[in-house]
């Protein structure tokens, strides 16, 4: 996987992240790279290691299905056959995250820059898109009784401050400490 697909651009005002070690599978098919976001699972059992959102993740992170313990802050060190651990700045609400945009264009981002274009973006509950271990933000609203809503909302920035990038909060649903 791509390392650092994205970065903490605003920090919680005043608040020092918490970082925590999480448990990784052994076997893992793919290692949590740090600048990745890691998904948990309270409980017991093999099934709540931390893990790197899934290969073909176009449908994540959702309100009520995904649950995000934090940001990957180093690479998680399991192999075939062990157990591993990998550090996370712990969920927090309103920090402002960047990355990179699926479609350069659909956000005002590429050969004609557009703040416009951007602006029209920024509101949007949109998902993250992984294809060949790159995570990238994708541009289209969702939400849906069926399906749940998408829980990437995309924020303001100056393109000229910050070419080719789409800034980001998480919704706080999606705190793993959310699960009952």
């Amino acid at each position: 996987m791509a390392k650092n697909d994205f970065s903490v651009l605003e920090p919680v005002a005043g608040g020092i992240p918490t970082i925590t070690q999480y448990i990784v599978a052994p076997g893992t098919t793919s290692s949590i790279n740090a600048g990745e976001f890691v998904i948990k699972n309270v409980g017991s059992g093999s099934g709540n290691y931390a893990k790197a959102f899934t290969a073909s993740a176009a449908t994540q992170p959702v309100v009520g299905t995904d649950y995000i313990a934090g940001f990957a802050m180093s690479t998680s060190t399991e192999t075939t056959t062990a157990t591993g651990v990998v550090e996370v700045m712990q969920f927090q609400p309103g920090v402002v995250y960047l990355g990179n945009p699926k479609t350069a264009s659909n956000f005002g981002q590429g050969t004609t820059p557009s703040q416009s274009t951007y602006n029209a973006q920024v509101g949007k509950r949109v998902l993250i898109d992984v294809t060949s271990g790159v995570m990238t933000v994708l541009a289209t609203d969702g939400w849906s009784a069926t399906t749940g809503k998408n829980g990437v909302i995309v924020e303001y920035i100056d393109i000229t401050q910050y070419p080719g990038k789409v800034a980001f909060r998480l919704a706080q649903g999606l705190s793993y400490l959310n699960q009952a």
